[in-house]
């Protein structure tokens, strides 16, 4: 049975204006009075409910954060519209952090809490609370129902119909593990994974959820949206999406008439070792269990996946990963180590294989996936101990031959629902649709979201160069939010197959209607709960894999099945699937960290989005993943790489060893340029088809110094300029393909590569200085 749980005590006091005026005067003190008085808005006005709710002389939109502060604003609080609340916006959005007093910058020095934003939200809609009767009305008669959605404020440039800031909503909420607990940034009024003095600590990524009534309405394009708009026969204007109409919270302040009590209930699962051995048993391999072991603990986890925070400045139904000190651990049952028995790889088999040195259990024909797409399979255990295959030569013979038992590991990420119950509205909004909740990997990219990457390509990429940056197949990136897929069915929540509008964002029920705002890129850096933030499913397994349902014999024909997305088809550990995907990053264009350059070049995989030398170990810098960047010897044209085969990434999450520290300042402005400038190399050293990009593979790439005297002679030879922000300095080697084993038979986990032409050369994403054989530079184009 669900564990249905009351909301955090966020609204203490008889009316919601008591705990308003508390946030006021806690604030008041810190700056706020001040910022809120060059708008007319005085905080600590004896009555503060009429002080709210009067029209203001003049908001002034020119104070730092509010330019995006919608132009229909004109009171403190306007009754049901969070956007339009001066009191909200100021506490809300993370462009505020100071205002203007002449010609001098005053800093805030203390910013509301989670909790204290909540209570203004909810004071927004009970401030003057409607009836049922008047939300019917509101939605035109529109189908209603109580729907759970994740929620967030965020600035203009990041809502659906990029006038103003707003609320922004999606029925799919996206929360990280980690290895500490969340750390909450005050000022962006958000969470980010890395840890302050600790490179090697991940944070937890919460999500917030809230109930809404809400209607079921179609899309609309620059409105309500959704963000991400498929336009086709069948796209979105002919989909019907959940609006929120009204958010609901306890008390009798919230819709007129009625004494609300709201509770949320979270169930997650996470069945990839059960997953695992069903897949073994379909097609004929004894993995080592069967049934009724499948059913216990570790292999399929229900508890301490997340749990909604108790904690009282976090507010209300923040949903948080419990966190552990290591992101991948050993399995273990019944007292001993977890195994399975890995089956051996032959011509003949025709459901597994080997990748490398993982075990890569292959799709359903239709590409759904029933189980884990990689297992780890490098640490044996035998009757006497453990070994590690890692520490041998032969990793990939002795992982394709099978026949013996390999340790599982587990990462407590997970899926599954936030269902709402609301007896009091029982009768009359008796419908109730659960939110799908993703307890993903950690983004190490958390200033970057998948959206970011597909509105440059969208709108700003240059069309001749999208060849060169993406590959046909599998195209472009796409974010989550863009994807119309059913949600888990597979779960025990009542997920409709026929609704695949899980992970779109949309905006509130009538947003979108008013006069465009002034947009600015938004200051600050916060990691998104919404599902913009993660990849699609066609991108790298870092958040979320798919399944298909079988086909249905009916009077009519054959039914095909239904596409839904699901965690159990991503690796076992996340780990095993993760490098794999950072390693072949050209292939799946999204954002995740592409160390493709960390190892040997090979026939499929170009670098698209280098990590500078320091990231990856070099240039004096540790690897942020632990792995050993590329060893240049150019007396013999040689390099030196760490084979694909003996990187391991669950190794280095068993250790620690990530270190995020300097990977996760990565900004989008820095993401967008790395790639368009890896494209317009490429382009100069005339590598524009895929079979000639991957000739060539990066040697050194790091940001030029401004004292470099071969980029003033570069820069000599035109009048054109690089940007200094963007300014790179690539070694790029031209090679055959061929590796060969290290000489070393010590170095048996390493390759090398011999290479025919070395080539210098100066980039941003405009311009390409390029030094011939003959010593001379040339601009591109």
């Amino acid at each position: 049975m669900p564990d249905f749980r009351l909301a955090a005590p966020t609204t203490a006091g008889a009316h919601l204006i008591s705990s308003v005026r508390a946030v006021c005067d806690r604030l008041a003190g810190a700056g706020w009075a001040e910022l809120l008085r060059r708008h007319g808005l005085d905080l600590v006005a004896g009555d503060l409910a009429a002080e709210l709710s009067r029209a203001l002389p003049a908001v002034d939109r020119t104070q730092p954060g509010f330019g995006d502060f919608a132009l229909e604003g004109v009171r403190g609080i306007e009754p049901g519209r969070p956007a339009l609340s001066l009191l909200f916006h100021a506490l809300a959005s993370p462009a505020v952090r100071g205002y203007r007093d002449g010609n001098r910058m005053m800093e805030i020095t203390e910013f509301p809490t989670p909790a204290e934003i909540e209570i203004v939200e909810n004071y927004v809609f009970g401030s003057s609370p409607p009836s049922i009767e008047d939300l019917r009305a509101r939605a035109d008669d529109a189908p209603l129902a109580i729907v759970v959605f994740a929620a967030e404020y965020r600035p203009g440039e990041d809502t659906v119909h990029r006038r103003h800031a707003d609320m922004c909503f999606s029925r799919t909420g996206v929360a990280r593990i980690g290895t500490v607990a969340p750390r909450y940034r005050p000022a962006e009024r958000g969470y980010l994974p890395t840890v302050d003095g600790d490179g090697t600590a991940v944070a937890v990524q919460p999500c917030r959820y809230a109930a809404y009534i809400a209607a079921l309405t179609p899309g609309r394009k620059g409105q309500h949206g959704p963000m991400h708009f498929v336009e086709s026969a069948e796209g979105d204007a002919e989909r019907r999406f959940w609006l929120p109409l009204h958010k609901l919270f306890d008390g009798p302040e919230c819709l007129r008439g009625h004494d609300l009590e709201v509770r949320l209930a979270a169930q997650h699962v996470n069945e990839k070792i059960r997953r695992a051995h069903l897949f073994f048993s379909g097609f004929g391999h004894d993995g080592g269990w069967q049934e009724p072991d499948l059913s216990e603990p570790p292999f399929v986890l229900r508890e301490g996946i997340a749990e909604f925070s108790t904690h009282p400045t976090d507010g209300s139904w923040l949903l948080t990963p419990v966190h552990r000190s290591r992101l991948v651990e050993p399995a273990t049952y019944q007292g001993a180590p977890l195994t399975f028995v890995v089956p051996g790889s032959t011509p003949t088999a025709q459901n597994w294989s080997i990748y490398q040195s993982s075990l890569n259990l292959l799709p359903r024909p239709h590409g759904g996936r029933a189980a884990p797409e990689y297992l780890h399979a490098r640490h044996v255990v035998t009757d006497t101990g453990e070994e590690n295959l890692n520490a041998a030569p032969g990793v990939r013979d002795r992982v394709r031959a099978g026949g013996y038992r390999a340790r599982h590991y587990v990462d407590h990420t997970g899926d599954g629902w936030i269902e709402a119950e609301c007896s009091a509205l029982a009768l009359e909004i008796p419908r109730r649709i659960p939110a799908y909740s993703i307890v993903a990997s950690p983004d190490y990219f958390p200033a970057v979201r998948q959206s970011d990457l597909v509105r440059w390509t969208d709108q700003s990429a240059p069309p001749e160069l999208l060849s060169t940056i993406w590959p046909r197949n599998p195209g472009r990136p796409e974010p989550l939010s863009a994807q119309r897929v059913a949600a888990n069915l597979e779960l025990a929540a009542p997920f409709d197959p026929t609704d695949e509008t899980m992970t779109a964002i949309v905006g509130a029920h009538g947003s979108g209607l008013g006069d465009q705002a002034r947009l600015d890129w938004p200051s600050g850096a916060r990691a998104s709960m919404l599902s913009d933030g993660a990849a699609g499913v066609f991108a790298p397994g870092w958040d979320v894999s798919f399944d298909r349902t079988p086909e249905t014999a009916t009077d009519d024909g054959v039914q095909p099945g239904v596409t839904f997305l699901n965690n159990y088809g991503l690796g076992s550990p996340f780990a095993e699937d993760s490098m794999l995907c950072a390693a072949l990053s050209s292939f799946w264009p999204a954002v995740a960290p592409d160390v493709t350059r960390t190892f040997a070049p090979g026939p499929r995989y170009a670098t698209a989005t280098p990590l500078i030398d320091k990231v990856i170990g070099l240039a004096g810098g540790d690897p942020w993943d632990g792995i050993e960047g590329p060893q240049h010897d150019p007396a013999t044209k040689t390099v030196d790489y760490r084979a694909l085969a003996y990187g391991d990434y669950v190794e280095a999450a068993l250790a620690n060893r990530f270190d995020s520290s300097v990977i996760s300042q990565t900004t989008v402005d820095d993401y967008i340029a790395r790639t368009l400038t890896m494209a317009m190399v490429y382009g100069a050293l005339g590598a524009v088809a895929h079979e000639d990009k991957v000739r060539w593979a990066v040697l050194s790439f790091q940001l030029a110094r401004a004292d470099d005297p071969d980029l003033a002679d570069a820069c000599a030879v035109s009048t054109r300029h690089l940007d200094p922000r963007y300014t790179y300095r690539f070694e790029m080697i031209r090679h055959d393909g061929a590796q060969t084993e290290h000489p070393d038979p010590c170095r048996f986990d390493r390759v090398v590569v011999t290479y025919t032409e070395r080539v210098v050369l100066f980039a941003d994403p405009t311009v390409v200085f390029r030094r011939g054989a003959d010593g001379r530079w040339a601009a591109f184009p």
